[in-house]
């Protein structure tokens, strides 16, 4: 069995194109999608991952875990859309604390995952994520996190389900969608709920009240749906031979 983890419910939904016959239940109140071979959890934003993960991983014990959702672009070479399977993952609390607890994707599952991308014609590379506990909205916010270690994309759960991951000795992945680039600063709309789902009426009520942000929303909805279809496109092609490889039992 494999574990994927995702904060948001839209994330979720990418995940479950590719799955068949799921049956929704909660665990400690974050819903899990359960298929054949495969657990979908959805974290809700921020560190809530931490107590889902460990929890979802100490349920079901699966073979492998993997971080999927859309993120923030640091590198000035990346844009919405690009994928970056990522070989490792950061928390930003680390920066000044003299403390190396940097968590390392699994060789294997990053070839696989690159090699999936590339056969579903993606522009997807390879590099490194940041997690922090505050969503980086602004260009300079991005640059400070860029420069500490060059790291790619920043977001906001995946260091936490690695770190699970790694006190189990499971396999990791970290797969992320880039929805805004470095230069390109977010529109705080607040739509988005802390357990992940989306309040239209948040959305609503933001924009008329503030309609001089409508072109930029606008702006920002179709980069974070390229980012979607490209990240559905991706786990169609990905998933499911993951999952019928560690279904038969193989680690």
């Amino acid at each position: 069995m494999i574990a994927v983890f995702a904060a948001m419910e839209i994330e979720v939904q990418a995940c479950l194109t590719s799955m068949s016959n799921t049956r929704r239940t909660e665990l400690q109140g974050f819903p899990v999608y359960e298929a054949e071979g495969a657990v979908i959890c959805q974290t809700g934003i921020g560190a809530r991952a931490q107590e889902a993960s460990e929890a979802a991983l100490a349920r079901y014990e699966p073979a492998v875990a993997v971080s999927v959702g859309v993120a923030g672009g640091l590198s000035p070479k990346l844009g919405a859309g690009d994928l970056v399977v990522c070989e490792r993952v950061d928390h930003e609390s680390h920066r000044h604390s003299g403390v190396d607890a940097t968590v390392m994707s699994h060789p294997g599952l990053i070839e696989a995952a690159v090699a999936a991308a590339r056969g579903m014609d993606l522009s997807v590379s390879a590099g490194s994520s940041i997690t922090v506990d505050e969503l980086a909205a602004g260009a300079d916010e991005k640059s400070a996190h860029h420069a500490w270690k060059g790291h790619d994309i920043v977001e906001m759960e995946s260091f936490w389900i690695g770190e699970a991951a790694a006190k189990r000795g499971l396999p990791f992945l970290a797969v992320r969608a880039i929805s805004d680039g470095a230069a390109e600063p977010l529109v705080m709309i607040g739509a988005i709920k802390p357990d992940g789902n989306f309040d239209q009426q948040a959305l609503l009520g933001y924009v008329h009240e503030h309609p001089e942000v409508a072109r930029h929303v606008a702006r920002q909805y179709e980069a974070g749906r390229l980012a979607l279809s490209n990240l559905t496109v991706f786990l169609a092609a990905f998933l499911a031979p993951l999952v019928q490889h560690f279904h038969s039992g193989v680690r």
